[in-house]
């Protein structure tokens, strides 16, 4: 069993991997049985890891064995008491978690993760919809403002073909 994040990204090999190839079974059914805390965190994890099974876009337990930090492209997130702290613009906190604010929106328009946590629509509204209408004329004005680096998810350690 490895522990890691809930949020995820897939190949679609991966994904086809684990509709159509392996039995997934057993490992749901172990994790459910057997009042694991924090399941979701436990399942992508096992299965990415578990080089064994070889899933497409898998990772390596090594990095888990020799304690190696590899940091994520899939979520963004500032803990308060790490280095990372100070970027908490909105000085916010939630759980421990920065609660993302307008103040945060350069931050959250440039970033190469896909996922932000925390953003709470209660908190500020504003950020949400700025981000919106980011997205949308990105995709479909052409609004070309921030270079998007693909060699960085391309040469990932996590990225395995």
């Amino acid at each position: 069993m490895a522990i890691g994040h809930v949020e995820t990204s897939l190949s679609r090999a991966a994904v086809d991997w684990m509709v159509k190839t392996a039995d997934l079974t057993t490992l749901i059914n172990q994790l459910n049985n057997n009042n694991f805390y924090g399941i979701d965190e436990l399942f992508m994890a096992t299965l990415q890891v578990t080089e064994a099974l070889e899933m497409p876009g898998g990772f390596t337990a090594k990095c888990i064995q020799h304690e190696t930090v590899v940091p994520s492209f899939v979520k963004l997130v500032f803990w308060r008491g790490n280095p990372m702290e100070k970027y908490c613009q909105s000085k916010k906190w939630r759980h421990s978690v920065c609660v993302f604010g307008i103040k945060d929106f350069k931050t959250l328009a440039t970033t190469s993760q896909f996922l932000a946590n925390k953003v709470l629509p209660y908190f500020d509204y504003a950020v949400v919809d700025c981000l919106h209408e980011v997205i949308f004329n990105r995709t479909y004005l052409g609004q070309v403002d921030y270079d998007l680096n693909l060699d960085l998810y391309r040469k990932h350690v996590s990225v395995r073909s």
